[in-house]
């Protein structure tokens, strides 16, 4: 099937959409990097060239599909710093689908700000 058949398949309901009391629709879907309800961001629409960042224990977990394997994302950990982590997911987006580059940048880098470790103050003896 043809991801435009698809997405008009799915637009209207399908279990991954939360719509709020203020007309604000979301959207939960493995695939969809920026939770947005819309065709560019759907992984369900666009089975194949999906990719989808998450927090882990151990750091980013990226996870990505292909066509051969439609519905199954293959997920592998970032265990590095950051830094390095936002340039992998970015170089993965841009391996898959390029104008999502942006977006997975917004959410890596924003998974790695919540997943850092504060440093515990020095005490002061007075």
């Amino acid at each position: 099937m043809s991801s435009s058949l698809v997405w008009e398949l799915v637009k209207k309901n399908n279990a991954f959409l939360k719509k709020n009391i203020n007309g604000i629709v979301v959207s939960t879907e493995p695939g969809n990097l920026m939770n947005k309800h819309s065709y560019k961001y759907s992984g369900l629409a666009n089975f194949g060239k999906t990719m989808d960042v998450s927090a882990d224990e151990s750091g980013l977990l990226i996870s990505t599909s292909s066509k051969k394997r439609a519905g199954n994302l293959r997920s592998f950990a970032v265990k590095s710093h950051a830094r390095k982590a936002t340039k992998s997911a970015v170089a993965t987006a841009g391996a898959i689908r390029p104008d999502l580059k942006d977006a997975a940048r917004a959410k890596a880098s924003a998974l790695a700000w919540s997943l850092r470790v504060k440093k515990a103050a020095a005490k002061t003896s007075a």
